[in-house]
């Protein structure tokens, strides 16, 4: 009968407890290490910063897109244009003489009118950035233009700042609705419209931002575009005497205009195209601002024989015209003496 190593026997769970335990001893070292800190992508763009929109909104809070006058129809109906969120579509003209809500400059009082009420400033909205541009999340102004409705809560594509523009820039008198404004700018003539084409290589304004800063409504001036208006290559080579004198539309105003001292005294008598108008008895010259520009124009437009403000009379070229020279008179014939013609009869 073979012999049996009792020490074996014994000692084989020994060595497998053993084993167990530097397992678990490891697992345990193991799980006390301090785990790795993750390592951000170096890659990542940094966040793009918001555009900066503040001479924008500068600009917009001195225009006359952010105005109150109680002079200027602070009412429901006004407001279709003036404030379009404080417009009402159910609100109509009143009977006559308060047709409207509104402070004129030759009342001292308001008049009340029936169907437009007044709005306060305080509740007043006037024309913000929302009416004519989408404001993102964010909270600053989007790229682009669109036309807020204030009936339907939506924006209205359009093509144009002409077109933005023309939303209340518009003449609505004698339609079905019994709306009577004439607020739409015409723009005519063959300088900025150029029929005939460029005039050089610069192409004419075409929208309203060419010439008017949609946020403060600044116009520019004319040199601002017509730099060599002083230069001696100018076709105003000699005007510089009198260009502090006479607007440029005085004498380029194509709407058929007359031109004249400006009717407001404080303009110190500079000249511009004027409209003189005979209403209920009373004539007037006012003021006319044009957009109707031509670009060639002859100094005979004012300067014409007789004419009432006793300017000079000049050519089309500005030339003052010779003076005729008067027929001489025929000599008397003698009585019985028959003339050259009668002999030959």
């Amino acid at each position: 009968m073979p012999t049996t190593n009792k020490h074996f026997i014994h000692s084989k769970p020994s060595w497998l407890l053993i084993i167990s335990l530097m397992v678990l001893l490891a697992l345990a070292i193991g799980s006390c290490q301090p785990a790795e800190t993750p390592i951000p992508p170096t890659d990542v763009p940094p966040p793009t910063p918001l555009p900066d929109q503040s001479a924008q909104l500068a600009a917009w809070e001195s225009g006359d897109h952010n105005f109150y006058d109680i002079g200027h129809g602070p009412n429901t109906w006004c407001a279709r244009c003036h404030s379009p969120q404080n417009w009402d579509p159910e609100a109509f003209r009143g009977p006559p003489p308060a047709c409207f809500t509104c402070k004129f400059g030759h009342e001292e009082e308001m008049q009340v009118a029936e169907g437009n009420p007044f709005v306060s400033e305080e509740e007043w909205v006037g024309i913000p950035c929302m009416t004519c541009h989408v404001i993102a999340e964010s909270g600053v102004v989007t790229e682009g233009i669109a036309w807020y409705d204030p009936i339907d809560g939506e924006y209205d594509a359009v093509r144009t700042v002409t077109e933005l523009c023309e939303k209340c820039h518009v003449t609505t008198t004698g339609n079905a609705f019994g709306s009577a404004v004439t607020h739409k700018i015409t723009l005519g003539g063959s300088a900025h419209l150029n029929y005939g084409g460029f005039l050089g290589d610069v192409p004419p304004p075409t929208v309203c931002s060419d010439c008017h800063d949609p946020h403060s409504l600044e116009p520019k001036a004319c040199v601002d575009c017509h730099t060599d208006l002083h230069s001696a290559e100018s076709p105003m080579t000699g005007m510089d005497a009198v260009m502090p004198s006479v607007t440029c539309m005085a004498c380029h105003d194509a709407s058929g205009a007359d031109a004249g001292p400006h009717p407001d005294e404080d303009m110190g008598g500079i000249w511009v195209p004027v409209e003189t108008t005979t209403s209920r008895g009373t004539t007037s010259t006012n003021y006319l601002l044009s957009h109707s520009i031509v670009a060639k124009v002859g100094c005979d437009k004012c300067h014409f024989e007789e004419n009432v403000n006793g300017l000079t009379v000049l050519t089309a070229a500005g030339e003052i015209p010779p003076t005729p020279t008067p027929e001489p008179t025929p000599e008397p014939t003698p009585e019985g003496e028959a003339t050259e013609e009668e002999g030959d009869g």
